[in-house]
Order: structure tokens, then sequence, then C-alpha cells
């Protein structure tokens, strides 16, 4: 790829299509320093939106804003539908249609103004398709998508201009206990933030590096959930500020039964 100068480059991002993929494939979560570089690559990012429920995705709010991208949020519906066998809860995620309709929105005013702008769409599903041929197509604009290998569809891939696959870092896998043993000892040496620890607060901390918990991001978030299952984490309501929280906290005796506590 040729340098761009000072083309302005419009850039949409599929949060959970990015996320989700980066997680079950690698164990790691995206990193969007890297992907800021990488796009910076094309010319000057002049819009920069991600799209999520970021109820779902609350740590990865504040992520997205300190390299400059507008975390949308697009809250998910959920609609129970009868059928013979009672209730079925089903999820509507609106995030593709809103992302699109920005992105044809930005194209619309760049081809009423005689501007082209390279359109960086981050996603990896087969969906965008239309998305593309009609920013190409009807609005002269160029289109490189950019995705997880091995979870980009073939067709997507084809129909942009460009292909720029995302940058996996390599973290080495580690054994289940010695992540376990890990994530206990944090637990004990505390201090907790907040007064007490939550999950979410855990899972937080057991992916800051600072913290020294081995494994890839999936591994810690997977021995969280046994270290539950085993007892050796335990849940509780408390009163906080005010308020009903839930407590995550440390059973000694169990992680000591188990072996993490030497």
């Amino acid at each position: 790829m040729s340098s761009l100068g000072n083309m302005q480059v419009a850039v949409y991002l599929d949060l959970e299509n990015i996320r989700y993929s980066m997680l079950n494939l690698h164990g790691v979560e995206p990193d969007f320093r890297q992907m800021l570089d990488k796009i910076r690559r094309y010319g000057r990012p002049s819009v920069m939106r991600a799209y999520a429920d970021f109820s779902e995705h609350p740590e990865i709010h504040r992520q997205l804003q300190i390299v400059g991208f507008d975390p949308i949020n697009v809250p998910v519906r959920k609609i129970s539908q009868p059928n013979i066998e009672g209730a079925v809860e089903r999820i509507k995620n609106a995030a593709d249609m809103v992302l699109a309709i920005d992105a044809i929105i930005e194209a619309s005013d760049a081809y009423a103004a005689g501007l082209q702008k390279i359109f960086y769409l981050v996603t990896g599903d087969s969906d965008y398709i239309k998305l593309v041929t009609q920013l190409q197509n009807k609005f002269g604009q160029r289109v490189v998508v950019c995705g997880v290998q091995g979870s980009m569809s073939r067709d997507l891939r084809a129909a942009a201009d460009e292909e720029d696959a995302i940058d996996v870092p390599h973290v080495s896998p580690a054994p289940d206990e010695d992540i376990k043993e890990a994530i206990v000892a944090m637990v004990h040496r505390g201090p907790a933030p907040l007064q007490f620890w939550s999950m979410r607060i855990l899972d937080s901390w057991c992916q800051d590096e600072r913290n020294g918990i081995p494994g890839t991001t999936k591994q810690r978030r997977d021995m969280l959930t046994q270290l539950l299952a085993e007892g050796v984490l335990l849940q509780r309501g408390i009163q906080f500020q005010g308020g009903s929280v839930t407590e995550t906290y440390l059973d000694e005796q169990a992680a000591v039964e188990n072996g993490y506590i030497k």
C-alpha cells in the first residue's frame, strides 16, 4: 500500500464482531491503539465511530475514547415470542444497521462536496457487503475492510477495494492451575478497589498486565468462572453507597484445600 498522504479516512468499527472474533479465535482483546496506527497509514481519520450495546462492554468504552473513537451505544432489544413450548427470548441487535446508515450519510455528504474518502470498515461480517458496494458504486468511495483472519467473510473481502487484516499479538497460553493461583494471590493480598471486588472488577484487573496474571484473555476469564464453580470465589449481596451490589470474595479455606494458597 502506498502512502495516501492527507486522504480523509472514515472509520466504522463493529465492536462485537471484532471483539468476539479476537476472543474466540485468539483468546485476546483487540488492541485499539495498534488499530489506530494501521488506520493512519491510509490517511487522516476524520470520523472514528464504534458501535455496540456498551452495557455489555463497559470496560471497552473508555479504551475506545482514549484512542479517539466515538462510542455509539445501540442498546440490544430483547423480544419474547411465544411458541408451543412457551416464551422464547430473541435478541435484536441494530448496531449493524446504525453503522450502515451513518456510513451512507457520510458518503453522501462527501459525494455532494466532491470529495473521495477511504471508508475503513472494521468488521468481518458478510452483512456489510451491500454497504461496501453502495459506498463504491453510488458514491465513488474507496473501501477497506479490516477484520480478524479466520473469521472474515470471503465475499466481503472480495467486494472491498482492499483488505487489511488485524494484527493479532502472540500471547502464550499458561497452565490453568497457574492462572488460578495468580488470581487467588491477587485477591488474597488485596486491597480490593472500591472496598470490595466484583466479577467485573476482577476481570478488569486480571486483564491488566501490571497485575501479572499469566495466560490469554480468554483463559483468565474462564479461570475466574472456574474459581466460582469450585467455591473458591463466593458471591453475596452487600450495601454500598446507598445501593445493593454483588460482592465477590475469597473463601480462604477453599483456596487452601484446592492448593491455590500454599
